[in-house]
């Protein structure tokens, strides 16, 4: 929606004069153009100075904290106010005053709540929440979330609803900067359970699960220096799941082998690359055994290391792009084979590597995604057999979804906006409706929620 000059220049001598007592205007030839994204529900306005002569682009925040209003400031010429939403709803009123010369004040004021459109659901978790799991975790089925939040130490768990909706969180204490999170099957009963490192104390925790989604007190195990990424699956073949953790204090990628029980072996570490973020585990040379690429941030590439029952062999390293955050590992042009996609933060890129079946992988091809891509994940959005890429953006705070056209070809990106700061992203089945097609979940750093993202045929939107 876009209010021309004349539209706003009537609005604003209306508010002026309400407000000042005195009519105002714009001076001779100076242009107003006003650009109004949906925005949050009703009954919620922000009212705030926005510009004066020399001032930096605003930050406006609503008393939600979830309206952006950015403007930039000219003597001649066009003045222009873009808002930026991450909640439901739209604005459908706009005032523009003058109040000085050189000084706007823009009031929202709120219609009735829009029809669901492409902005997501949020949730309430904790402050800085950077990574997140989606598993089901309560026994009744349905997919909750499970999500670590470095800005008070907690691990949050949000059961859902079955309806793609959740519920309010339940607090658990983890250790120093939780950064990585996973769950799966550690002590061989019927139930997930949870791992979560912690970047400050150097350890991982392994929380097991009662049976009903409560969590008993977690057990520490030394994982590393400044451990971040984690994986949670058999990587020794021996069909228990074992514990990979990127080390980015000090270059190492340790191995914690399972025992089945709930309990794991002591790290062993071996070296990867400057600063590993993020780990994926695949079986890419054929023999049955999961192994483990990991991405340094540190050079732009992504390290591969070859399983022999728990032994990690290499690495072998290949270039992908600058800054690798996040890597990831599925099928992605039909051959049964492993491959493996990087999110690029240096060159909002991501990065796909065909496997070739023996353990190596063909020369990367980079897609466009968004600025400041810091989280990948690989899934079937349209159910059409042909793994998808989702996108986590900090730099523009949305979520790219780049469509598989079934031979490992990717299209150009759908855009969603999510919240400030996406960091991680996940895909699960929210809604329970066994139609192959999973939904979004993104992890809000700069903020205290994770955002939802319904799927609807590859289309993704907030819950109806």
């Amino acid at each position: 929606m876009v209010v021309l000059a004349a539209e706003i220049l009537t609005s604003c001598s209306e508010a002026a004069a309400a407000v000042a007592g005195r009519r105002s205007g714009f001076r001779d030839g100076l242009q107003t153009t006003v650009s109004i994204q949906p925005e949050p529900p009703a009954g919620r306005s922000t009212r705030r100075p926005a510009v004066g002569p020399g001032r930096q682009p605003d930050r406006v925040d609503s008393p939600t904290g979830s309206t952006r209003l950015v403007c930039r400031y000219r003597a001649t010429g066009t003045r222009q106010a873009t808002i930026r939403p991450v909640a439901r709803g739209l604005y459908r009123r706009l005032t523009v005053m003058v109040l000085l010369a050189s000084f706007i004040l823009v009031a929202l004021s709120p219609a009735a709540p829009a029809a669901p459109g492409p902005l997501p659901a949020e949730y309430l978790t904790g402050p800085g929440p950077v990574a997140a799991a989606t598993e089901e975790l309560s026994g009744d089925g349905i997919v909750d979330v499970a999500v670590v939040n470095t800005g008070n130490n907690t691990l949050s768990i949000l059961f859902g609803n079955g309806d793609g909706t959740l519920g309010p969180p339940q607090i658990y204490l983890t250790g120093s900067g939780p950064a990585g999170v996973r769950s799966n099957y550690l002590d061989g009963d019927d139930f997930r359970d949870i791992a979560v490192t912690n970047r400050y104390d150097d350890t991982v925790l392994v929380y097991l699960n009662n049976g009903n989604g409560t969590f008993r007190l977690p057990i520490p195990y030394f994982a590393g220096s400044g451990p971040g990424g984690l994986r949670a699956e058999d990587i020794s073949g021996d069909g228990i799941v074992d514990l990979s953790v990127a080390n980015s204090f000090d270059g190492t990628v340790s191995v914690l082998l399972g025992n089945g029980d709930g309990t794991f072996q002591p790290a062993v570490p071996y070296l990867s690359g400057p600063s590993p973020a993020s780990l994926g585990v695949g079986d890419f040379n054929g023999d049955g055994v999961g192994d483990v690429a990991v991405s340094n941030a540190g050079n732009g590439t992504v390290s591969v290391f070859l399983s022999n029952h728990g032994i990690l062999l290499g690495p072998q390293a290949y270039v992908t792009g600058p800054g690798p955050a996040s890597v990831t590992v599925g099928l992605m042009n039909g051959d049964d084979i492993n491959d493996v996609a990087v999110a690029n933060s240096g060159d909002a890129t991501v990065s796909v590597l065909l496997g070739n079946g023996d353990g190596t992988f063909r020369p990367p091809v980079a897609y466009f995604s968004g600025p400041g891509a810091t989280g990948v994940e690989i899934s079937d959005l349209t159910a059409d057999d042909a793994d998808d890429l989702v996108v986590a953006n900090q730099g523009d705070e949305t979520v790219s979804v780049l469509l598989n056209n079934g031979h490992g070809v990717f299209g150009p990106p759908k855009v969603y906006p999510v919240g400030p700061g996406p960091s991680a992203v996940k895909t699960a089945d929210l809604l329970g409706d066994s139609d192959d097609r999973a939904d979004v979940v993104v992890t809000n750093s700069r903020g205290s929620t994770v955002a939802v993202l319904l799927n609807r045929g590859g289309t993704c939107s907030g819950p109806a």
